[in-house]
């Protein structure tokens, strides 16, 4: 292994891709520092230049490139929805894109782990979790606003399920190893999601 020298920006990112990659496929306890340093070619006295522990990494990652994988895949989206059906096309969509190691899953499985044992970890978690209901919230307020989703609607309440529910499905995904259980849950989103129409 060889640290990249005079190169900050480069080796924070290198730990942080590595580190990430671990956090989604092995989780917070299953990622060790030795794998993160070889993963990302340096060694553990470059690492520490950067990070002071596992936590402090993790908390970079987290309001770094796990929030930027939620922006890009569900946040950024949300905001071109304009019908009730491309909003059932676009969580059809995501329902069965979901893989063990995507970034809503990644979340789920991060904050199932950390969250009652590091509150810094937590609250960050919760920060991403925040604006992934904010981001369907918003659209739905503007789906009432525009005369397609029913009036009597609470966007932030329906928000709320929604993002459970997607949480959910990643990991009874992951437990049962099957696309079938993507499907399924697919198809009782979008029928949940008809029941939005404005009548």
């Amino acid at each position: 292994m060889s640290q990249r020298k005079k190169q900050p920006v480069q080796t924070r990112q290198a730990i942080l891709k590595a580190a990430g990659e671990g956090f989604a496929s092995g989780g917070y306890s299953g990622t060790g520092l030795g794998a993160i340093v070889e993963k990302a070619g340096l060694t553990k006295g470059a690492l520490f230049h950067h990070f002071k522990d596992k936590s402090s990494m993790a908390l970079a990652w987290i309001q770094a490139d796990l929030s930027s994988a939620m922006e890009e895949s569900w946040f950024a989206p949300l905001e071109n929805v304009a019908s009730l059906d491309a909003l059932k096309n676009f969580c059809r969509t995501g329902c069965l894109a979901i893989r063990e190691d995507d970034a809503a899953s990644a979340l789920t499985a991060l904050t199932a782990e950390t969250a009652a044992l590091d509150a810094t970890l937590r609250e960050a978690l919760e920060g991403v979790f925040s604006r992934w209901r904010g981001a369907f919230a918003a659209m739905l307020e503007a789906g009432k606003a525009a005369g397609w989703i029913h009036r009597s609607i609470q966007p932030e309440t329906e928000a709320a399920f929604i993002v459970s529910f997607l949480a959910g499905l990643t990991v009874t995904a992951k437990a049962a190893a099957s696309e079938g259980t993507l499907r399924t849950g697919a198809t009782a989103l979008t029928g949940y999601l008809e029941t939005l129409r404005a009548q």
